[in-house]
C-alpha cells in the first residue's frame, strides 16, 4: 500500500491530484536514490522528496512537464533541494556548493560523448558534469523550457540568482568544451 503525501490528497483539481499520484507513484524510489547519494541520511532524503513534489505541486497548473521528462524535472528539483537542505544543515561558511557535484551511476566520459551520443544527449551528460546549482537551473531552462520566473518560484530563489546561474554554466560549458577540443587536436 502507498501512502500519498496529504499535500497531493488536497489538492481540489482531480486531474492534477490523479498526475501528481501517478508521478509520486512512479518516481519516488528514483527521488530517494538521487537525494539519499547527496545528502547520505534517508530521513533528510524523504524530506528532500516530499520537498520536490510539494513544490511541483504548488506549480502544476503553471507547470506541466513534458511525459516522457517527467523523471529528471523531478530529479533535477530533487537534487536542488538537497543542496538547500545541505546548506542549511551546515550553514554557507562551512560549505561550498561549487565543490558538490551529482555523481552519476556512470562517470560520464567526455571523449566518448560525442562518438556514442547525439548532440543533445552530450550536452546533456557535459552539464550533468558541472555543480548542481548550475546543472539544474541550466536543465530546467533549457531541456524543460521553464522561464527565469518559474524556475525561481520552483527552486525558491531570486530571478536574478537564475540567470546568473545559467550564465556561469554557459561559462563553465564553453571552458569544457574548449579544454575538450584542445586536448583532441594536441
Amino acid at each position: 500500500m502507498i501512502i500519498i503525501p496529504l499535500f497531493i490528497t488536497a489538492i481540489e483539481d482531480p486531474h492534477d491530484r490523479e498526475l501528481l499520484t501517478e508521478y509520486y507513484t512512479q518516481h519516488r524510489y528514483t527521488l530517494m536514490y538521487v537525494a539519499q547519494s547527496i545528502l547520505h541520511d534517508p530521513g533528510l532524503a524523504e524530506d528532500a522528496m516530499q520537498e520536490a513534489f510539494y513544490r511541483l505541486a504548488k506549480n502544476i497548473k503553471r507547470i506541466r512537464p513534458v511525459p516522457k521528462q517527467v523523471r529528471s524535472f523531478l530529479v533535477t528539483i530533487v537534487k536542488n533541494v538537497s543542496i538547500d537542505i545541505l546548506h542549511r544543515q551546515k550553514n554557507a561558511s562551512t560549505i561550498s556548493l561549487d565543490t558538490l557535484v551529482y555523481d552519476p551511476v556512470d562517470p560520464v566520459n567526455t571523449e566518448d560523448i560525442a562518438i556514442q551520443h547525439t548532440e543533445a544527449e552530450a550536452v546533456e551528460e557535459l552539464v550533468m558534469t558541472l555543480p548542481v546549482i548550475y546543472s539544474t537551473v541550466f536543465l530546467l531552462r533549457y531541456k524543460h523550457d521553464l522561464s527565469n520566473n518559474d524556475i525561481a518560484k520552483l527552486l525558491e530563489i531570486s530571478e536574478a540568482a537564475v540567470s546568473k546561474r545559467i550564465s556561469r554554466a554557459k561559462e563553465k560549458i564553453t571552458e569544457k568544451v574548449t579544454k575538450w577540443r584542445l586536448g583532441e587536436d594536441a
